[in-house]
């Protein structure tokens, strides 16, 4: 069945359009042609099930889905079928940093999500430090697993910083800035650079999205997820 999906961004609309373009049974329309549902950066049209761009659902809305892109990145997505097949075992330790530059906001209510869908339950024990540079946010479960969440905003302007570690009861798996890196070779001294995969995760989340939909799944449960994190960000750096 073929599903008709309208954009209606600030941003980035190009992208979203070209990775809803490559989705088998998907029609990009204009809003005014009778979309079956909506991407957009807030809000709703006529009831559309709609997928939020850069804002949260409203409190029991049926419409609206949250957009959670890391959940939706090649590497995290690995980690996670690793996990799924139960070749990391038990979670036991996350540890995650996310470095940006003054003015690009590091992500403190993703990577806190994230952090508690691969661990797969809610902390029992939170805790978090802010310094002049950094916040750090830790977080204990039940099952004696926990996660260390490090965030800054003073990197010198350019590129970030971002990495994921995950420590199983059976093994260990990586994603780093530092490791993922390219060689390019132009003159001089060879440069490296990690691999961009900034929009490797519209495709995959326009596609869960579109399976929602289809499926008349409800948005509640990754709503809740994310304000919880939310809640939790505004917790533990008060």
């Amino acid at each position: 069945m073929m599903t008709r999906l309208a954009f209606r961004l600030d941003e980035d609309e190009a992208d979203y359009r070209a990775a809803a373009s490559r989705i088998g049974a998907v029609e990009v329309v204009a809003l005014d042609e009778n979309p079956d549902a909506l991407v957009a950066s807030a809000g709703t049209a006529a009831g559309l099930p709609t997928l939020l761009i850069g804002a949260i659902p409203s409190v029991g809305s049926e419409n609206e889905f949250a957009a959670l892109p890391l959940r939706f990145c090649p590497q995290v997505r690995a980690i996670r079928a690793s996990l799924d097949a139960g070749q990391l075992g038990r979670p036991g330790l996350l540890r995650l940093h996310r470095w940006s530059p003054p003015g690009r906001d590091p992500g403190r209510v993703a990577a806190v999500d994230l952090a508690l869908w691969l661990i797969g339950e809610q902390p029992v024990a939170t805790h978090g430090i802010r310094s002049l540079n950094n916040d750090v946010i830790h977080l204990g479960f039940p099952s004696g697993a926990m996660a260390l969440l490090d965030f800054t905003e003073a990197l010198p302007a350019g590129d970030g910083y971002h990495s994921l570690c995950l420590v199983g009861s059976n093994g260990a798996a990586y994603a780093d800035d530092h490791r993922d890196r390219n060689l390019f070779f132009t003159g001089g001294a060879p440069g490296a650079t990690p691999p961009n995969f900034s929009k490797a995760c519209l495709r995959p989340m326009l596609e869960d999205f579109l399976s929602a939909v289809r499926e008349k799944r409800s948005p509640e449960h990754t709503t809740r997820d994310l304000l919880r994190a939310r809640q939790l960000v505004e917790e533990v750096m008060a």
